[in-house]
This record gives C-alpha cells, structure tokens and sequence, in this order.
C-alpha cells in the first residue's frame, strides 16, 4: 500500500482541505509563522515544520488539527527550500543544535519526511534530529529508512492500550492500536531512541498511563508524561479534568517513585542551552505595509510578507499580490501576528 492511500485511508472523517504549497517559487518566507517553517525560542532547539496536516483529529488536540471551519487550510513545504533556510539559520545559531520536527498536525503526514532527515544530518551544526508523531503513519520499512538518514530519536504520542479508547482519544476509527505497538516495538529494537510521550487526561486514562510505563520498561525506552491543557484555540475534553501542575507533578512523583524510572518530558530533554536569538524585526505596535502571499491558518485570516518574514494578518481578507497596511500585535520567538489596519 503506497504511502497516499495509507494517508487517505486514515482521514476517515475529511470533508475538504485546500492544501498550499510552499516553495522557493511561492516566495513565502520560512520565517515568522505558525503552522510552518522555523521557529527560534532562543535555545540551541529549532523547531522545524514542514507541514501542518494531520490524519487525526485528537479529542483533547491543543491546536484543534482538523477543524476545517478554524483551519480552512493546510500547507506543506517543499524540503529543498525547507533545508535552505535551516542551513542559514543553523550557521547563526552555531553548533550542537537539536532539531525538533513537530507540527499543528503530524510530521509523518509530508511524503518527503525521509529527504528531510537526510539532508538535516549534513548540516554541520546539527546534532540531534527528533521527531513527535501519532506514529499511525510509520512502517518498518520507514524506521529503517530513517535509522540509516541518522534521525536521533523519535517521540511517540501513545495515551491508551485500550483499542477502543484510543480511537475515540485519536478521534479517527482507523486509529490501529496494534500496528502502533508493533513499530513502538520495532523502533526500541533500532538505533533510533524511543520516548513514549502520553498526555494524562485525569479521570480518563489514569489506568492507562500506568500500562503505558510498564511497557516502557518492558521494551526499554524512555516516557516522558505530559499534562492536559487547554487553550483559547484547542479541542477540549468535557470528562477530562485539568489539574494544576503541583497536582500533576505529585502524580508524576509517585509514579517515578512506584516505577524507577524518570517521567517528567523536560527531564529527558538533551542538554538544552540558551542562545542568541534570531533578531526581532517587526515591534509591537509598529505599523508595516505587507504583500499578501497566502490564505492565513485560520478563518478570516490572510498571510503577508515583509522584510522576508511572514505575518499572520487577523481580520483581512485581501487578495494574493496585494498591499495591507498591518499593525503588529504579537512578535514572540518571531512569530508575527497583526491586525489590518482600516482606512477611516
């Protein structure tokens, strides 16, 4: 079965999604948002997206991957194009960077991901090359593939041992428990380091959890337990409840004390250090003229290009090619979100 009809088989409940490509002829920076490029929060990471699709529609998904009303767009980037501004990025922030390739929706879903790593793993400032994904989209053929380009590790989003609970925590029917387990289990047994990544959604999957570090020590891998959150944008479960992280680490304690084993997520990081950040190009408050070069990742939301950066411009439907005067509104780790201005 070709890696297209795997995707599709698995978007079980897709109605319509326009797709964007990304390349060097689109003139679309690989800088300043979201859903795509590279993000810089001043550390030796980078994390690198090449794409926002998704084959799964997570009940508890903190960016609501798959809500083509919020999202009606999806892009993917050309890895060519991709692996030149990595390039030039890497060479200012210097050696021993960690690559983080995660996304709004699954890494695994660009056909091209095995390209990816390969040309990652010749930029000399790179060290380690990490991966998250659902995993649904992995094949023994693809982990070897990967384990001879040098991916580092890769990270599992595993919430359930239960097949039927985890179709419904997936939100996808196709969702197969043991063809998952089955790779889990492949890739402990290659060069590639494993880490099972289980958000604990409590009074849900409490039990659940405990299973999952059981099989970690079973097969020899790493866990690192995330806590359930939600935000302004997220898909919310009603019968999860949220606790505090006081609450949440103490759980996490007990389960380190009863298991032996580390399973707080940063604890198992690699040696994160500060660096010097990309330079900040767009101020808060400041007002910038923007070329209109893509539809936005949301509703009423459309792309603009400026000083080779791009900005997500809130409330402007404007047409590609054209001019919008904008009004910078956010400008975290050079993620540059506006507003247009209207002509009184």
């Amino acid at each position: 079965m070709g890696f297209w009809t795997r995707l599709i088989n698995l978007f079980s409940f897709i109605e319509f999604m326009e797709l964007i490509k990304i390349d060097k002829t689109s003139g679309i920076p690989l800088l300043g948002a979201l859903p795509f490029g590279i993000i810089d929060r001043g550390t030796n990471i980078l994390q690198v997206r090449c794409t926002s699709v998704c084959n799964m529609q997570c009940a508890f998904c903190s960016t609501s991957a798959n809500n083509f009303k919020m999202h009606p767009v999806n892009y993917i980037v050309d890895v060519d194009y991709l692996l030149e501004w990595v390039k030039k990025v890497a060479e200012f922030k210097g050696d021993n960077l960690q690559i983080f390739l995660d996304s709004v929706g699954d890494p695994l879903t660009h056909p091209d991901f095995v390209k990816l790593v390969v040309g990652l793993r010749k930029i000399k400032q790179i060290r380690d090359i990490i991966v998250i994904t659902n995993g649904t989209l992995l094949t023994k053929d693809k982990i070897d593939a990967l384990e001879n380009a040098g991916l580092t590790r890769i990270n599992i989003s595993l919430h359930s041992l239960d097949r039927e609970q985890s179709k419904k925590l997936f939100g996808n029917r196709a969702y197969d428990l043991d063809k998952v387990l089955e790779i889990i289990k492949y890739i402990s047994k290659s060069k590639i380091k494993l880490m099972l990544t289980p958000v604990l959604l409590h009074g849900v999957n409490d039990d659940e959890i405990e299973k999952i570090i059981k099989l970690a020590k079973e097969i020899g891998c790493l866990v690192g337990i995330q806590n359930y959150e939600t935000y302004k944008y997220s898909r919310k479960m009603k019968e999860a409840e949220k606790i505090t992280y006081w609450k949440f680490y103490k759980k996490i304690e007990e389960l380190e004390k009863k298991y032996d084993m580390g399973l707080r997520f940063q604890n198992e990081q690699f040696n994160i250090e500060k660096r010097e950040r990309l330079a900040v190009d767009f101020k808060v408050g400041e007002k910038v003229n923007a070329e209109i070069v893509a539809p936005g990742w949301f509703s009423n939301q459309m792309i603009g290009k400026a000083k080779n950066r791009c900005i997500s411009i809130n409330n402007c439907n404007h047409g590609l090619g054209n001019s919008v005067k904008v009004k910078i509104i956010e400008n975290n780790n050079n993620i540059y979100i506006a507003e247009k201005i209207n002509k009184n």
